[in-house]
């Protein structure tokens, strides 16, 4: 039988009110260390459950969030991934959100996530009543008609990996733009001068690579230096070094990095002896890529993080914001001054 708060409050000597004030955890609510304690005792000892299904019904909020990860693994074209299991590459990014999903629940005091599969799921489903709030970060490659669907709801909702949020939803996204920016300045200080972009970038329909690119354009115009159009597989990479001089390479990705490797590999060019390469996310085993990629770390974990943050904000009243998180370079083995 279900022990009820009112024995827990006669085993403790206070009120049903101050035992509820203890074990609802808010941090508004000021209780004497000691009295907060002998609640806490004789809860233990008399096997008190909270009736989480009553305190529902009573404050008509369930205290989960919902998480719609669909840009997870977002894909690039075949052409950039040709000889790497891009697959496998993909997945890490998954324990890193889901990491710093659960880290955050935990230190702000959320009971539960609700994590709904992806795919082409109505609007209404998130809307009834089973989470008090939504993560989204929708697939890039469908575009945001979801969160474009769910920014007229009156439930709370937080955009992950985008700056193009719908007015009146908060964002959270990585600084894309200046990630790369720092990536092309470190050749630069290393010497380097014909240095091009590897990827998708202003012709990708993922708005992360877009700003990539203009990243990358940027540290070239800053100094003086024209731009290359982005350089899309291997055969054109391999052309622009042997015929061009180029010596440094900004990927995309990671997962673009490694391809490029594997193409600069086969045609008997060496890392970074011939070519210096930078990757873009610094995944789990990037410090196996070309002996050791230079890369820019890419702070999922961090967003995921602030996205909680964000939505609890709003859940209680907050502003609407947009967040920015820096990144930084990782230097390995990849890169080094020019040799020719």
């Amino acid at each position: 039988m279900r022990v009820k708060i009112s024995e827990v409050a006669t085993a403790a000597g206070v009120s049903a009110a101050t035992v509820s004030k203890v074990l609802s955890g808010r941090p508004g609510y000021t209780v004497n260390v000691s009295t907060a304690e002998r609640v806490r005792e004789a809860a233990r000892t008399l096997g008190y459950v909270p009736d989480v299904a009553a305190r529902n019904l009573r404050t008509r909020r369930t205290g989960q969030l919902g998480v719609i990860l669909e840009a997870v693994g977002a894909s690039e074209p075949e052409d950039l991934t040709d000889g790497v299991n891009a697959a496998a590459v993909r997945r890490t990014f998954d324990g890193a959100i889901m990491a710093g999903l659960s880290g955050a629940a935990r230190d702000l005091g959320v009971p539960a996530l609700v994590v709904y599969p992806g795919g082409n799921v109505p609007p209404e489903s998130f809307l009834d009543g089973r989470v008090d709030g939504l993560l989204v970060s929708c697939n890039p490659l469908r575009g945001h008609e979801l969160l474009h669907a769910l920014a007229a709801a009156r439930l709370p909702v937080v955009a992950l990996w985008t700056q193009q949020a719908p007015p009146g939803l908060s964002a959270v996204d990585v600084d894309h733009r200046a990630g790369t920016r720092q990536a092309t300045r470190h050749l630069l200080d290393l010497g380097h001068r014909r240095i091009v972009f590897y990827g998708a970038g202003r012709g990708s329909q993922v708005e992360h690579f877009r700003r990539r690119e203009d990243g990358y354009r940027d540290a070239l115009e800053q100094v003086g230096l024209s731009p290359r159009p982005a350089l899309h597989g291997g055969p054109d990479l391999i052309a622009q070094v042997q015929l061009d001089g180029v010596t440094g390479v900004i990927a995309e990705t990671d997962l673009a990095a490694a391809a490029a490797f594997h193409a600069l590999r086969e045609a008997g060019l060496r890392v970074p002896e011939d070519v210096s390469l930078v990757g873009f996310d610094d995944i789990l085993g990037a410090e196996y890529i070309a002996g050791g990629l230079t890369t820019v770390y890419h702070p999922a974990a961090e967003m995921a993080a602030g996205g909680v943050a964000a939505l609890m904000r709003r859940m209680e009243g907050g502003p609407v914001t947009q967040t920015l998180l820096p990144t930084h370079l990782v230097r390995r083995h990849s890169t080094s001054a020019p040799r020719r």
